[in-house]
């Protein structure tokens, strides 16, 4: 069966066609891309996979609001002629159990990373969502989501700086830095300075779970990477982390069977 799996975050959504016929733990992924910032529904045209892979199944997480929502389940029914299955975070899914007190106030794509990464490997992780705002979510050895952290993300940081501030207007860099060493410009010191605040935050959360770890006899926890800037994050990290970029829409297959 080929599935259409779509990852609606606050700025810009991405998109996997996979094909599970296999009968296979990780299926065969067809085609993918992204949208560019903006209202994608409204598009006069769908990507030429879809309408090549014809897939049966949408599966959707969603962090837009019900509007949202509506816009891309009445955009979907149009284009493909299927209803869009949209992710809910439950109580308990695939053996890790929310922390939440009222679950469904943890955003949907917060907890199908943390679905995703116990699936891949059912041990502790640290699970961090580098999108609009920057999510850092602990996962226990026995897969209880122990809570998390959201802090502000790169774009949002840099807006601020820029708006709020009269000397501190800089441009996004073309390219990653190729150093965290203290800027000598303006423009160094933002792009720099900025990376070092979410690695810092990383850095002192993963600590954090890993001294967890050591005291309930775990061995010390992975470190998880996804969303728009994590495979720029993860290689700058001073603790061994790894970039996956489709957890979130992993976890599809967990909530959304």
């Amino acid at each position: 069966m080929n599935i259409l799996e779509l990852d609606q975050g606050n700025t810009r959504a991405k998109w996997r066609l996979i094909d599970t016929s296999a009968q296979v733990a990780d299926p065969v992924v067809l085609a993918r891309g992204a949208f560019a910032p903006g209202p994608w529904w409204e598009a006069g045209v769908m990507p030429p996979a879809w309408g090549e892979f014809s897939p049966q199944r949408v599966r959707v997480a969603n962090v837009a609001g019900a509007a949202v929502e509506r816009s891309i389940q009445s955009r979907v029914q149009q284009l493909l002629g299927v209803q869009a299955e949209f992710a809910r975070v439950a109580r308990e899914c695939g053996g890790v159990r929310c922390a939440y007190q009222d679950e469904s106030r943890l955003g949907v794509d917060r907890w199908l990373a943390v679905l995703a990464a116990f699936r891949r490997r059912p041990a502790p992780a640290l699970v961090v969502d580098c999108g609009s705002a920057v999510t850092l979510d602990m996962l226990g050895g026995e897969g209880g989501h122990l809570g998390g952290y959201i802090v502000p993300g790169l774009g949002l940081m840099r807006r601020a700086l820029y708006s709020d501030t009269d000397a501190v207007k800089v441009a996004p860099p073309d390219s990653p830095p190729a150093s965290l060493d203290p800027g000598c410009s303006t423009q160094d010191a933002v792009d720099r300075g900025l990376l070092v605040m979410v690695l810092g935050a990383v850095e002192r959360v993963y600590d954090d779970l890993a001294h967890r770890c050591a005291l309930s006899g775990y061995a010390n926890p992975r470190l998880l990477f996804c969303g728009g800037d994590g495979e720029m994050l993860a290689p700058l990290c001073d603790r061994p982390g790894e970039w996956a970029e489709d957890l979130v829409m992993e976890g599809l297959a967990l909530t959304n069977p």
